[in-house]
Order: structure tokens, then sequence, then C-alpha cells
């Protein structure tokens, strides 16, 4: 091939590749606002778990959507964990996160042989840990009943 025609070749390829850049710009859309995504509700999940794991009591509670919250105060649930400690150490395993709507994700996860699921919830600006009815209706027991409970069934390590 000439250096005539591989300098034709190159000028060909360089226009394909950077496109038509003698076009005026037309006008640009408008910004659209970021939507809550999957990913960032699936880090919420996974910072809530490996605070539990790792025996972050009062930052895991500030995860929470208010409502949670009203269910136990960060102090109670501080003093729960402590008295009746859980096991730690033990990793939580994000295994599926299904988006229901654009501020409700639900992630699956196991942790040793447990298993189960939550809710992520986009709520005032922040992706927010929602935990299980089953756990906010144990909160609402209060601490020393829930850990008379817990200590009962061989829950506390």
């Amino acid at each position: 091939m000439g250096a005539g025609r591989s300098a034709v070749l190159v000028a060909a390829v360089a226009a394909a590749l950077t496109g038509c850049a003698g076009k005026p710009a037309g006008p640009s859309a408008p910004p659209v606002a970021p939507q809550p995504q999957t990913a960032q509700a699936q880090a919420v999940a996974s910072q809530e778990f490996g605070l539990l794991a790792g025996g972050g009591w009062a930052p895991a509670w500030s995860l929470w959507p208010a409502s949670a919250q009203q269910a136990i105060s960060a102090a109670d649930f501080v003093r729960l964990n402590t008295e009746c400690k859980p096991q730690l150490g033990t990793a939580y395993v994000l295994d599926s996160s299904t988006k229901l709507d654009d501020t409700t994700v639900r992630v699956g996860w196991h942790r040793g042989a447990q298993s189960g699921s939550n809710t992520v919830a986009y709520q005032d600006g922040k992706w927010r840990f929602v935990p299980d009815a089953s756990a906010l209706a144990d909160y609402r027991l209060g601490v020393d009943q829930l850990v008379e409970r817990r200590r009962a069934a061989g829950d506390c390590h």
C-alpha cells in the first residue's frame, strides 16, 4: 500500500473514531436528578451487616429509618447487644438484591447457617436499613424481656 493510500486510511479511521466533530452542538438535554441506585442500597446493607458482625451497635442503629429507631433507642440497642451478645466475627454475605421500586431494595443474605432478607429504603435523601418486622416487634418488648428470652433460647454468646 502506498503512502497516499495509508494516509487516506488513517484519516478515514480517525474520522470514524471521532465522529462528526464538525457538526455544531445541538441543545443539550436538561440535567436529570440522580436516581437512587441499587448499588447504593447494597452498600448500606453491607455497612449494616459489617457493623453488626463487628459489634458496632450504635452506628448500625444510626443507619435505620426513624420509624425503626422508634422501636428501641440507640442506648437500649447497645445495652441489649452488650448484655446478650450475638455471635460476632462471622460475616454476613449478600446473596441477592431485588429492586422493588425506585426507593426500595430487598437484599438476601446468609451468615453461617442463617439466612434471611431485609429491606433497604431510600428516605429523606439517604438509603436506610430496615430491620425486619419480627426484630422490630422483639425490640418493642424492652431490653430486659428480650435479654431474658434470648438467654432462654441460648442466643447469647
